[in-house]
């Protein structure tokens, strides 16, 4: 299709504000992040396999745009821009996914506060253009829109100053107690559980908390308990060791209520090797079960503070046995 002038000046502006993103392989290609999406883990970078053609972006960017870390999403925007402009058959939604990660609210680490004055730029651009429906996308039109007053406008309504996250990352969190029978713990507020879940044919039981700390960190803590005689605490450690990037160094710790147990603190493969993860294991032992506390979150001061809290919070109690299978 033939684009228009305002297009074809927008097209070629985003390859000039991204080149230094498009010069190098991203971390997480849509292929990968089309993986990740079916809970796989993505295979690396391949000239060949991931060329961004039409058919590709077509096959991979709907369902694996949502995965990327900020720098590869850089990657591929300008050629998702071109694309927009060009295709208005659209079959694999390509232009609606792209609309839609340029939406509030952003993550953490940053994608949309990640850009550039002069990348920031274009996108406005690119959004005004499809708002305005000279783009091969019209049913867009709104939802570019939304995403300009959102977001990309002077005084857009859902941005926040750097001023106003500060604060938000300022405020106290708040916890409340739990009693998960056999062990207790701190968990912050807007965390929310999944209650207790049974696995008598994995030998577990099972608890997982999911929210934001500190505002914007996503953070998940779960709680696994199986019997002892499923295995050792020395085994459980090294089972989960795998679970970090590099090797952890195991700690002896104090746990309430614990005959022994083990602390485990590092990066963890997170989506992307370019936002790895902080995880933190705590592995105790009663006598009866090996209760396994993990906390996964990002890499920052204010969280790491929440995490000791959390962590330093955890006790076993006398109470029913882990099933058996």
């Amino acid at each position: 299709m033939a684009v228009s002038p305002a297009a074809a000046d927008i097209t070629r502006r985003a390859r000039d504000a991204f080149s230094a993103d498009t010069a190098s392989p991203p971390p997480v290609t849509l292929r990968g992040g089309n993986a990740l999406d079916g809970y796989d883990r993505p295979e690396p970078f391949d000239p060949a396999a991931d060329e961004p053609t039409d058919a590709y972006l077509e096959g991979f960017a709907f369902w694996g745009l949502g995965y990327l870390d900020a720098r590869s999403w850089r990657h591929y925007l300008p050629h998702l821009i071109d694309y927009a402009f060009r295709r208005p058959d659209d079959p694999g939604m390509v232009a609606e996914a792209l609309v839609r990660s340029l939406r509030p609210p952003d993550r953490y680490p940053p994608r949309l506060g990640s850009l550039t004055p002069a990348q920031e730029a274009v996108v406005s651009a690119f959004l005004e253009l499809v708002a305005l429906g000279d783009t091969a996308a019209p049913e867009l039109r709104e939802e570019a829109q939304q995403a300009l007053e959102e977001w990309w406008l002077p005084s857009a309504r859902s941005r926040p100053t750097p001023a106003e996250i500060q604060a938000a990352r300022e405020r106290p969190v708040i916890y409340r107690r739990h009693d998960g029978g056999c062990y207790r713990l701190e968990i912050p507020q807007g965390l929310v559980g999944s209650g207790l879940r049974e696995i008598p044919e994995e030998s577990r039981r099972v608890e997982t908390w999911g929210g934001y700390l500190r505002a914007d960190a996503h953070t998940v803590i779960a709680i696994n308990v199986s019997p002892i005689e499923a295995r050792s605490l020395a085994a459980a450690v090294t089972a989960r060791s795998s679970l970090f990037r590099d090797p952890p160094v195991p700690r002896a710790v104090a746990v309430r209520g614990a005959r022994q147990a083990r602390r485990l603190d590092g990066l963890a493969h997170g989506d992307s090797p370019a936002e790895p993860q902080s995880l933190t294991l705590l592995l105790a032992d009663d006598g009866r079960s090996i209760a396994t506390l993990s906390v996964r979150s990002w890499p920052r001061d204010d969280v790491a503070s929440e995490i000791e809290r959390i962590v330093g919070s955890f006790e076993l109690v006398p109470g029913p046995a882990a099933p058996t299978a």
